[in-house]
């Protein structure tokens, strides 16, 4: 009997462990939007940034992610993660939006298929991807900077 009830618990461990494991799974990725949550996406400054992300972006309604610190607008048009490393100093353009600057990393954007703008000087970071369809890439990074500018800036683009 006290073998069956070893089994039993191991058993019952298992799948408290496997259900644990499935739902941590669903919030690291989601594969619709080729999402993944970046290494930090469950510190503070994502967590304080969750209740600011816009409900639209160039026309684009947010959609439902199941990844910690992400969001997705227009079908995945439009990405955004946060707690990414922020970048080092680059020779790739960067922009500043209403206090926020934006490197244009332009390897990976060739490698997409998709603009991939990381905010600079902030740490930790947040990563937006562009699909070509998006008509204007000034106002989403508009709207998005409105979200991101309470996080702390340590440096500029120069």
């Amino acid at each position: 009997m006290r073998v069956r009830y070893a089994v039993g618990a191991g058993a019952l461990a298992v799948m408290v462990a496997a259900s644990g494991w499935a739902w941590w799974a669903r919030h690291d990725s989601d594969p619709r939007y080729g999402l993944r949550a970046a290494e930090r996406a469950s510190g503070p400054a994502c967590t304080g940034l969750a209740g600011r992300w816009p409900g639209r972006l160039d026309g684009h309604r947010r959609e439902r992610v199941d990844v910690t610190g992400a969001e997705a607008w227009g079908a995945g048009a439009v990405t955004a993660r946060c707690g990414v490393t922020s970048p080092g100093p680059s020779a790739d353009p960067c922009v500043s939006v209403n206090g926020v600057d934006w490197l244009l990393e332009q390897a990976r954007s060739r490698q997409a298929g998709r603009k991939v703008l990381v905010s600079y000087g902030r740490s930790p970071a947040v990563e937006v991807t562009v699909s070509p369809g998006v008509r204007a890439v000034d106002t989403v990074l508009l709207d998005l900077s409105k979200a991101v500018a309470p996080m702390a800036q340590r440096s500029h683009c120069v």
